[in-house]
């Protein structure tokens, strides 16, 4: 699997467990990926700046604003970058709301930290074949 190195750009991960926070910005820093932790969707939105990230991680259950509830603020914004929605909860409800224009995929906690390193590769890639084409 490639991984993206020396790339600029950032993940943000958006998960009001501070364990999972921790082992997935860990999995992420291992393999060159720089993330970025967040324990709700209002100190995330309160800390978003012009440099937005590659895509954001975002967990479906979060105390107060929800993973949706963020995903249409940042629509409604126009900095939706792509989402790749986690939860331990495996509902087809939830698949079906977190498809849309920026929500890429959902995973079921547990997952295997390789599947979530070649979908945050993908949208490195994706990234760096708009800036060289721009």
């Amino acid at each position: 699997m490639m991984f993206p190195t020396n790339r600029e750009g950032w993940v943000a991960i958006v998960d009001d467990d501070a364990s999972i926070r921790q082992a997935l910005a860990r999995v992420l820093s291992v393999s060159g990926i720089s993330a970025r932790t967040f324990g709700s969707a209002e100190q995330y939105l309160s800390q978003l700046g012009p440099d937005g990230p590659v895509c954001l991680v975002l967990d479906v259950h979060l105390p107060g604003r929800n993973g949706f509830a963020l995903r249409d603020e940042l629509e409604a914004r126009g900095v939706a970058p792509p989402i790749i929605f986690i939860s331990a909860l495996d509902e087809k409800s939830l698949q079906k709301l977190s498809q849309g224009p920026n929500s890429t995929h959902y995973l079921q906690k547990p997952f295997d930290s390789r599947v979530l390193l070649s979908l945050v590769c993908e949208h490195f890639t994706s990234v760096d074949s708009v800036s060289k084409a721009g």
